[in-house]
């Protein structure tokens, strides 16, 4: 296969991923992350004896240490599900269902490790250093590859990487 990176814009030799298997892959793993956030949530609730039983959710003081875990946990439990997958496998449980993979520009399936971590990176360092909004940019950064012509998005253009199709169209 010729890599990606010499073939000119206007000719894509790559099934890509659609945007609706791409979404729904996305859908499951945050499907798989909400759990664990529960289960995060409820094992902070019960270390420290929160009471959740008020008017004004805004009125439950939850410790620091309590805080840190709901914040940090969650995106460090996120990259050791996706970093390791994507580096070995190039899918998440998401992209296996929807039958799509990750791949480096170079056509290497799964990508290189260093793609895996930095794809992963630039999905997670604005949720860890920016809490309230974090997930929003996030958001914007994996939503990116609507707008991209090689339907990359800015996580997959930092990484160097493409997600296509696992079973080879046929007509």
């Amino acid at each position: 296969m010729e890599p990606i990176s010499e073939q000119p814009d206007d000719r894509m030799d790559l099934d890509l991923a659609s945007l609706g298997s791409r979404l729904g892959a996305r859908a499951i793993d945050t499907m798989i992350g909400a759990v664990v956030f529960v289960v995060l949530f409820v094992i902070v609730v019960n270390l420290y004896e929160l009471d959740l039983g008020v008017d004004d959710p805004a009125e439950v003081d939850i410790p620091t240490g309590g805080q840190l875990i709901l914040q940090w946990v969650p995106v460090l439990i996120w990259g050791l599900y996706e970093v390791p997958l994507t580096y070995l496998r190039g899918q998440t449980a998401g992209k296996m269902v929807a039958r799509i993979k990750v791949i480096g520009v170079d056509g290497d399936a799964p990508p290189v490790r260093n793609s895996s971590f930095m794809r992963w990176g630039v999905l997670a360092v604005p949720a860890i250093i920016l809490p309230n909004y974090g997930l929003f940019i996030s958001l914007l950064i994996g939503l990116w590859f609507v707008l991209d012509a090689k339907r990359q998005g800015l996580h997959d253009k930092a990484a160097r990487t493409y997600v296509v199709k696992a079973v080879p169209f046929t007509h």
